[in-house]
């Protein structure tokens, strides 16, 4: 099965209140480093560029039980004029690495499925959408129940925490979160209004219409640009480049 190693730079794993979107309903206690690009996302919630495919994601040695489950997901998906949830990304038997030292952050070896990477790509003309990456510890004897066995082709809508009861999942090892907006053109239709929740951290439950999400203070304006992936395939590390993620077909093209 072809792998994927996201490679590590440097940051650690910290413990936090807000690595998950507002209104995420699972909470998470500790941060996942993640890195598009040039930029290490930090503080959670930055508001970035429509990202590239090429990103890092990178977790310290003081997490020693392996495998694990990784899942990233949007709330903010428009759909039939309000806001759902859609699957960007679900790995299971996720591993560590090997450490560069002892004390040194060590990066995620991912292999491709269940569910494949989807690039973020909101939109044109919609509000920011939240995306969440969520790592949990993967149970003895883990499966899918049949009922998920097309969420390649139907990852939306989606429902986290229904996800999370059904397949046996216990409490989040780590989170993170960014914005993204797509700024590219103008909107040629209309979308409903921006999804709205109870700032702050996750209490475990999505709850209310109490805050709109916006951006952290110092967060910057997105802008476009162009994206590559590192992929490691037999020690050899390729880069690949990788179209925009069309919502309407919910597939990534290499090309």
């Amino acid at each position: 099965m072809l792998g994927k190693t996201l490679l590590s730079v440097g940051a650690l794993l910290a413990v936090g209140s807000a690595d998950v979107a507002p209104g995420f309903p699972i909470p998470a206690s500790a941060q996942l480093s993640v890195s598009y690009g040039n930029n290490t996302v930090s503080p959670p919630g930055e508001l970035i560029p429509r990202p590239g495919m090429y990103w890092k994601v990178l977790l310290t040695p003081s997490w020693s039980s392996s495998p694990g489950v990784l899942l990233m997901v949007d709330l903010d998906v428009p759909l039939n004029g309000t806001r759902v949830q859609l699957l960007h990304w679900l790995a299971t038997n996720v591993t560590l690495a090997n450490p560069l030292s002892s004390t040194s952050p060590r990066a995620l070896t991912i292999p491709n499925g269940p569910v494949p990477y989807l690039q973020p790509s909101p939109p044109v003309g919609d509000s920011p959408h939240d995306y969440t990456w969520i790592l949990f510890p993967q149970p003895v004897d883990f499966s899918i129940p049949a009922k998920y066995s097309n969420l390649t082709n139907a990852r939306v809508p989606f429902n986290v925490s229904q996800f999370v009861a059904d397949v046996g999942l216990g409490t989040a090892l780590a989170g993170n979160w960014i914005m993204v907006q797509n700024l590219t053109g103008s909107a040629t239709t209309s979308y409903p209004p921006a999804r709205t929740t109870v700032m702050g951290s996750s209490t475990g439950t999505a709850t209310g219409s109490m805050a709109t999400t916006t951006s952290p203070a110092n967060a910057t304006a997105p802008v476009e640009f162009p994206g590559a992936a590192v992929q490691v395939l037999g020690g050899s590390v390729m880069w690949v480049g990788v179209a925009t993620a069309m919502l309407a077909g919910f597939a990534a093209v290499v090309l």
